[in-house]
């Protein structure tokens, strides 16, 4: 496989954004998408310590520069790394390493699991290419499809695609399989494992269609009349208004930004802060007229903390249930295309 020179992490002379001294190497040749490297050479860093607590991440086209990638692609494995908690991204002052990253196992852990498998599999008589095919085949199994139609939804937030998943399981019990996941994660979702459909919100859909390429049909689920209400509520207020905005990741509160802003929100300032980030969120307490919190950072109790809580709206949403009937008729549909020995697998 041939490698593209590393991307060294190390900051300027002179400047405190990062400790780091690690490079990053994309492979162009790997199976593995280039997105998908990077965020595991950067989470791998992250929990061995190699990037330490506030070090501060390359600007987002430096280092698709040094790569020679997309910066897209960049700005998607920093949004990535923000919604898994490694990093925290704020408008003017870059990405830097989450002051508590979340706790993993590492990779060391894994390294040992894999350590043990190939010590086995030599003393019964078996080649570490030997195991390296069985893995492969035993991973792509998953790619196959199965008696159940087979669901991607796809969200802008981690917590949610997981939820609405449960949801949709409960929806249609004994009929779909759903996996949740980030709107970003789709091109290596569909890259390596089988899906039916994919399943959004219609805030969404294009970028979904997108993002599929036409490999499998994208369904734009409407949302219910609850949190058209509460849009609607947001974009009456008076000109002037300061609403606060509250959730995990940049990318989500980008999404409650360009809800608010096609709702028709003039003239009402934006307060956004991350439930990570304590001065944020006291400067949303002490100035804004209406609070939005996300599912995470209501779970979390930050509402509990707040001088006045009952400015707080959570926003959330429910499926309207034309939305349901949309994905009920795509299932039936896929159903009906499977191939005969899928069904009864």
């Amino acid at each position: 496989m041939s490698s593209e020179a590393p991307a060294n992490l190390n900051p300027p002379a002179g400047s405190r954004a990062s400790t780091a001294g690690e490079s990053l190497d994309v492979e162009r040749d790997s199976d593995v998408p280039i997105s998908t490297q990077i965020y595991w050479q950067l989470a791998y860093q992250i929990d061995s310590g190699r990037l330490l607590a506030g070090s501060r991440l390359p600007p987002v086209r430096e280092l698709g520069a040094a790569l020679r990638v997309n910066p897209n692609t960049i700005r998607a494995v920093y949004r990535r790394l923000a919604d898994a908690g490694y990093v925290t991204s704020r408008h003017g002052a870059g990405t830097h390493v989450a002051d508590r990253p979340p706790e993993r196992r590492g990779a060391e852990a894994l390294a040992g699991v894999v350590a043990e498998m190939l010590r086995r599999a030599a003393h019964a008589g078996f080649t570490a290419d030997e195991v390296a095919a069985a893995t492969f085949a035993a991973a792509t199994e998953r790619k196959r499809p199965g008696p159940l139609v087979r669901v991607l939804f796809a969200e802008c937030t981690s917590a949610d695609a997981g939820y609405d998943a449960e949801r949709l399981v409960d929806a249609f019990p004994g009929l779909i399989e759903v996996e949740g996941a980030l709107i970003d994660d789709m091109p290596e979702r569909l890259d390596r494992f089988h899906y039916d459909l994919v399943a959004t919100t219609t805030f969404h859909a294009d970028e979904a269609q997108v993002l599929a390429a036409g490999r499998v049909p994208v369904v734009a689920m409407l949302v219910g009349p609850g949190y058209l209400e509460l849009v609607h509520e947001i974009a009456g207020l008076k000109p002037g208004s300061r609403v606060g905005l509250v959730c995990p990741s940049e990318r989500g509160a980008d999404n409650m930004l360009d809800v608010l802003r096609l709702s028709g929100a003039t003239g009402i300032e934006i307060v956004t802060a991350l439930t990570t980030e304590p001065d944020a969120l006291e400067k949303v307490d002490a100035t804004a007229d209406l609070i939005l919190m996300s599912r995470e950072a209501l779970a979390a109790g930050l509402d509990r903390g707040l001088s006045r809580p009952e400015r707080v709206r959570s926003w959330t949403y429910e499926f309207d249930p034309s939305g349901l009937e949309l994905l009920r008729r795509a299932i039936e549909h896929a159903a009906a295309e499977r191939p005969t020995e899928a069904l009864g697998a």
